[in-house]
């Protein structure tokens, strides 16, 4: 009984710091109290974790400054990222750029969020003289093998910025951010 009530007045005590700071919200689902994730933070975590490289049977990929964006009035993220793929024909290498959007997801044994279900919007090589020999089905399986590495990598941890994990009753995109939502 006394754990409840203590982590009733816990999170009774960060709604009402949240409010001060301004980034609560009601959920429109009717779930609880909403915090937006400030996309500075995601950002910075994944800086931590990138560059990145994959060694596939046709090269290295190596995966530069992921960049996660949220687009308004929309419910998914806008990720974007840099690459360059290098091999034996390719010593210098290939570069270019993807752009994904996706949801998210939230873990709960880790505490982590991550990106869910990211899809290829866009892919562009910087030299697209050596881009027209690659076949449509090796830019798709380039976009999403970096579109799954990317996925795995967190982008968040809700126990790392303070925040008790015991009430979250959701985490979602809306209108471009991400929001965690908190009850009882």
């Amino acid at each position: 009984m006394k754990s409840i009530r203590r982590k009733s007045q816990l999170i009774i005590m960060g709604l009402i710091m949240s409010l001060f700071v301004g980034c609560v919200g009601v959920d429109p689902a009717g779930r609880g109290y909403s915090i937006a994730v400030p996309m500075g933070m995601i950002n910075s975590t994944l800086a931590n974790q990138f560059p990145i490289k994959e060694s596939r049977s046709f090269g290295t990929v190596e995966m530069l400054n992921p960049n996660v964006l949220g687009q308004e009035g929309q419910d998914k993220l806008s990720v974007g990222t840099s690459f360059n793929i290098t091999s034996m024909l390719m010593p210098n290498g290939i570069g270019g750029n993807l752009k994904l959007s996706s949801g998210v997801r939230f873990d709960p044994v880790s505490k982590n969020l991550y990106l869910a279900n990211p899809m290829v919007e866009d892919l562009k090589f910087q030299d697209f003289s050596l881009a027209k020999y690659l076949t449509n089905d090796m830019r798709n399986a380039l976009g999403l093998l970096i579109a799954e590495t990317i996925s795995k990598k967190p982008i968040y941890n809700i126990s790392k910025a303070g925040m008790g994990t015991g009430f979250v009753k959701g985490i979602d995109v809306r209108n471009g951010q991400i929001f965690l939502t908190f009850g009882l």
